[in-house]
């Protein structure tokens, strides 16, 4: 096995669940601040292929929500469906309060990403690809 396949393979085994969620809002906060750019320079004609990874990464978010561990995953669903709802309009301010919500989101995921890394290394969490 070459040098590179090495680090390939070893940099997918330190993949978690955290970062999987952190990428997915990132790539939530990018759509929707671009749609944001977009309208405002009323490029309106360019806003379908953004609307669409935008409302795909939303859509990303909730579907890796188990809504059987109480109140926060709720919370968060209601929260997406508020960003969701933004984005249908053609508003530059929608777009972002739409980013907004969801950047809020991200920094909380992100302020615990270490506990979590530890969490699902120490079994405390189900790893990454495991059967739950």
């Amino acid at each position: 096995m070459n040098p590179y396949s090495k680090y390939k393979q070893a940099s997918s085994l330190s993949w978690t669940r955290i970062d999987m969620l952190l990428v997915i809002y990132d790539q939530a906060v990018l759509a929707l601040d671009e749609g944001r750019r977009l309208l405002g320079e009323n490029r309106a004609s360019e806003l379908g292929p953004v609307q669409l990874r935008a409302m795909r990464a939303l859509v990303a978010i909730v579907d890796g929500l188990d809504l059987r561990q109480g109140e926060l995953p709720i919370q968060i669903v209601r929260l997406v469906e508020f960003s969701l709802d933004q984005i249908r309009s053609s508003s530059p301010n929608a777009w972002h309060s739409a980013a907004e919500v969801i950047n809020t989101l991200r920094s909380g995921f992100q302020q615990i990403q270490e506990q979590a890394r530890n969490d699902e290394y120490e079994g405390r969490i189900p790893a990454l690809g495991a059967v739950s």
